[in-house]
């Protein structure tokens, strides 16, 4: 039987093999699939927390509404720092929670198919990379408090600095 830090762990790992896809899509201007693979990782990293935080979740594709509720459940003893940071990945993620299978079908406009590629250039890339990392550097700090997730520290700096190289770029 798996417990909940184990479950954390298994999404972190999802969530950072993913991360590595984002940025070697990055790299070769892949942004449609840069974006796909965002929306995942971040849905992941989303995962990761809730399960660190103790609680358990049916399948769920927008888990930002779980870390909505737990922000506002004035029962639950967090740390305001933690809370706030909580709220702050909870807001971001919704911005590429909104996309929905947009990321991967692309949507209809005015009638007509507007495929993901043609959806997703470099810029909509940057934005949602941009969220990615302040979502990371938030859930880094949050993770650096638990002794068992130490490391996967160096992890989360990496992917931090290799965010901020491509948006340099």
């Amino acid at each position: 039987m798996t417990n909940n830090f184990n479950k954390t762990k298994e999404w972190l790992s999802l969530a950072f093999n993913n991360i590595e896809r984002v940025i070697r899509n990055y790299q070769i201007s892949d942004y449609s699939e840069c974006v796909f693979k965002i929306q995942i990782s971040i849905e992941q990293l989303q995962k990761a927390l809730i399960f660190l935080l103790g609680l358990q979740f049916r399948k769920i594709h927008d888990p930002s509404r779980i870390l909505d509720s737990i922000v506002n459940n004035n029962s639950l003893e967090i740390e305001i720092e933690i809370l706030d940071r909580i709220k702050e990945v909870a807001f971001l993620a919704k911005g590429i929670e909104g996309e929905g299978t947009t990321t991967r079908y692309g949507t209809i406009e005015e009638g007509k198919l507007i495929s993901p590629e043609d959806k997703y250039d470099k810029l909509e890339a940057d934005k949602f990379l941009k969220d990615l990392k302040v979502i990371l550097i938030n859930l880094k700090e949050i993770f650096k408090e638990i002794s068992n997730l130490k490391q996967d520290l160096p992890l989360f700096t990496k992917f931090i600095k290799e965010c901020e190289d491509l948006l340099i770029e």
